[in-house]
């Protein structure tokens, strides 16, 4: 469902770095900032109608930007020190049009460069409504599904984003019934049939204040022609708040053979995730926490102790501090206990410490038999930011 955080405070006076893995850290704001956000996920789960975004008034085309340049120093410890430099331009332009009062179309258009350009186009697509109450969109679009919010295997639509998908939506007072079609136009080189279609359909309920949510994906055979065989999958998730808690857990599993379902060979993998999540808001500094544990089971491992993995994820952080209320800091944890590895992320960034510019500082560290001695990275950058 997201990247890794990537930052803290380097040391005192400390200006040695920014992350080799850059690109990780541009996006670090955004990452930081995602544990404050969602604030409705801190409160029941409520189904209704989808709404349109109404077009600013008088306007049925309108272009906005975002800009993002950063520049600062990195530094990958081992067994000694290893400085480098960073300097990287993002820079998106959005479209939104209004031909039609129920019809909306959204583009993006990204270009970036760092150590090489690219350009490319983020999404293409249009909402519409239909007979006031389903809601369709097509195109080039991201979908997210899941309650998970750390490990990213919880959001089941994550591996279709990219792709060319059609969304319908039909809500009712307690729930809503989703279906999606979608393909990868990279691998065809005509038009698809149905067997290149990968079709996923969910139906979420609200039940006694806990929303319950039952999913299925199915994978199109174009998917084998990158040489990856999807297996399709099934489960159920359910979330509800206890005292202010967003408490939720997710299990699915992928079908190795749908007639030996009554046998371990039938089943590719189970996966159970479970975890919490809390907002403090209501003074300062806020303050977030979300904590997620996986539990995977792998029917076909070599080994038993194979068969068995079991992970957590860690997020916490603390915005709003200082006079000016522009400090953070954030905490991220991810922990394999069955392999032990690992990694601990801390960061310290000052908002506005420069006109429209942020200071990132950070300290990664990678543990573990897959990195043998364990490994540093300190960052530090100035990051510019504007919307225009």
């Amino acid at each position: 469902m997201r990247k890794k955080i990537i930052l803290l405070t380097a040391a005192l006076f400390c200006f040695s770095s920014l992350f080799a893995q850059t690109e990780e850290l541009t996006d670090y704001s955004d990452d930081f900032d995602a544990i404050f956000e969602d604030a409705g996920q801190d409160q029941e789960v409520e189904q209704g109608t989808p709404v349109v975004p109404a077009s600013p008034a008088g306007s049925s085309l309108v272009f906005t930007g975002h800009f993002n340049g950063d520049v600062g120093l990195s530094s990958i410890i081992i067994e000694k020190a290893d400085f480098g430099g960073y300097i990287s331009l993002d820079n998106t332009l959005y479209m939104k049009a209004k031909p039609a009062s129920l019809v909306n179309i959204y583009g993006a258009l990204n270009t970036s460069l760092s150590n090489k350009f690219s350009l490319s186009l983020s999404y293409l697509y249009f909402d519409y409504m239909l007979f006031d109450r389903l809601f369709i969109s097509a195109g080039k679009k991201g979908i997210s599904w899941g309650y998970t919010r750390l490990f990213s295997n919880g959001n089941i639509m994550a591996d279709t984003n990219g792709q060319l998908n059609a969304e319908f939506r039909y809500p009712w007072s307690t729930g809503t019934l989703t279906f999606v079609g979608a393909y990868n136009y990279s691998l065809l080189s005509g038009n698809p049939n149905y067997k290149d279609l990968t079709y996923a359909v969910s139906l979420e309920q609200t039940v006694l204040h806990t929303s319950l949510n039952l999913f299925a994906k199915k994978y199109g055979q174009s998917e084998k022609l990158a040489g990856v065989h999807k297996r399709p999958l099934a489960g159920l998730e359910v979330k509800r708040t206890f005292f202010g808690y967003d408490v939720y857990a997710q299990g699915l599993v992928h079908i190795a053979n749908y007639k030996m379902l009554d046998k371990k060979i039938g089943y590719e993998d189970l996966v159970a995730t479970a975890g919490f999540y809390k907002l403090w808001d209501g003074f300062d500094p806020n303050l977030g926490i979300n904590i997620e544990y996986q539990y995977k089971w792998l029917p076909g491992a070599a080994s038993a102790s194979a068969a068995h993995n079991h992970k957590i994820m860690l997020q916490g952080g603390i915005k709003r501090i200082g006079k000016k209320k522009n400090m953070k800091a954030g905490l991220d944890l991810n922990h394999d206990f069955t392999s032990r590895n690992g990694n601990v992320t801390a960061a310290f960034i000052i908002d506005g410490l420069f006109p429209n510019a942020s200071w990132k500082n950070a300290v990664s560290v990678d543990y573990g038999p897959a990195v043998g001695k364990t490994k540093f990275t300190i960052g530090s950058i100035i990051s510019l930011s504007l919307d225009y």
